[in-house]
């Protein structure tokens, strides 16, 4: 897994964050890329990482690399509780899964950068960076999706994991666009940090907890 190991590298990589969000992946050159990060050789992205591939994929394992700092010990200690007979809830293991994404928004040098490159891959997705998207060394998507079939065993399988899914979207989207809060149709609705959090927090729950209807299309719709 390709981290960034030396100040060059780690510039270049955070660099190539800031440019793939602003810009969006096919707008941003290596070119562009060693000029950013300040980098004196002229070939320094393609000297670490090879081509552009390279370079998406050292950023999406180096924010990876944040994430799991805070949440491995965190899944892992639900594990234990599951497999002792306590059983989490489905707040607690969500929270496992949600506070990273806020720790991360809190990095001052690279934070958002990380979050909006998350929210700008979902429009500039390829097979290839999906396949970077979905390696996952510690197993941290299984043991969260094994802690909540456990904790919500009359949602089927795929019904479960698309919510999930859905909800990891939506933390991303949301991180990414809180500063958009301040002039929305409605004004000014950005929340007291905590009271926010909190908030958005209980939508990403509520999500993944809501009863599965089958009034599709809504009546009063057909």
């Amino acid at each position: 897994m390709a981290k960034p190991g030396s100040d060059t590298r780690k510039r270049l990589t955070i660099s190539a964050s800031e440019l793939f969000a602003q810009d969006g992946i096919d707008a941003v050159s290596l070119r562009t890329i060693n000029s950013a990060a300040g980098a004196r050789n002229a070939s320094a992205v393609h000297y670490h990482f090879g081509n552009k591939l390279g370079i998406i994929e050292a950023v999406i394992d180096f924010i990876k690399h944040q994430v799991d700092s805070y949440r491995i010990s965190s899944v892992e200690s639900l594990t234990r509780r599951a497999r002792s007979g306590d059983q989490p809830s489905v707040r607690q293991i969500m929270w496992a899964a949600f506070m990273p994404y806020y720790q991360l928004s809190r990095k001052k040098e690279y934070g958002q950068a990380a979050l909006h490159f998350l929210a700008r891959l979902e429009s500039d997705m390829t097979p290839e960076i999906q396949e970077a998207l979905n390696r996952d060394p510690h197993g941290i998507a299984a043991q969260i999706d094994q802690l909540l079939c456990a904790a919500l065993p009359e949602q089927p399988d795929h019904i479960r994991r698309a919510r999930y899914l859905l909800a990891w979207s939506v933390m991303v989207q949301g991180f990414a666009s809180t500063a958009n809060l301040e002039r929305t149709v409605f004004g000014d609705i950005r929340l007291p940090t905590e009271e926010g959090l909190h908030r958005f927090f209980d939508y990403v729950v509520g999500g993944i907890e809501a009863p599965i209807s089958n009034d599709w299309p809504p009546a009063g719709f057909e």
